[in-house]
């Protein structure tokens, strides 16, 4: 692997970690306004709905940008912030599930501590998978070139 085949797989995975400590911190400080800020607790739904059409007008600007440059790396950061987007309106569920029907408790419990964990697993294998194929490619190149 050279120099710049190295270069673009670290700003490739330092892109993927981006995007983990940025999901992160939105789903931590979400879970931060509903279990310890109650004042801003009521209001939640609102800015959730809010910050779903935000992600989603992102994403639709990732889309338009990647086709219009053809750049199929970046369909997979607008995917997940178009699934980040669709997430926001039904954390509300996550916190109040009694006011919606649901008579489980152990749902809350689980479902966020499960989403933290998830988004990280995912974000992990996404840096995984890069750093291999990344290398792969640059294996196939060297095989390539010993053959000519």
């Amino acid at each position: 692997m050279n120099y710049t085949e190295r270069n673009k797989l670290l700003d490739k995975i330092s892109i993927i970690g981006l995007m983990l400590i940025g999901v992160e911190l939105f789903l931590y400080a979400v879970d931060y306004c509903y279990t310890k800020r109650f004042d801003v607790a009521p209001n939640m739904p609102a800015i959730l709905n809010i910050f779903g059409i935000v992600f989603l007008a992102i994403s639709v600007g990732i889309f338009i940008y990647s086709f219009k440059k053809e750049k199929s790396e970046l369909i997979i950061y607008g995917c997940e912030v178009l699934i980040l987007a669709f997430i926001c309106p039904l954390i509300t569920y996550w916190y109040y599930p009694k006011a919606f029907g649901l008579t489980t408790n152990w749902f809350h419990s689980i479902s966020h501590r499960a989403l933290f964990i998830f988004v990280l697993v995912y974000y992990v294998c996404r840096a995984i998978i890069a750093t291999v194929s990344a290398y792969l490619n640059s294996n196939s190149r060297k095989l390539k070139k010993k053959k000519a």
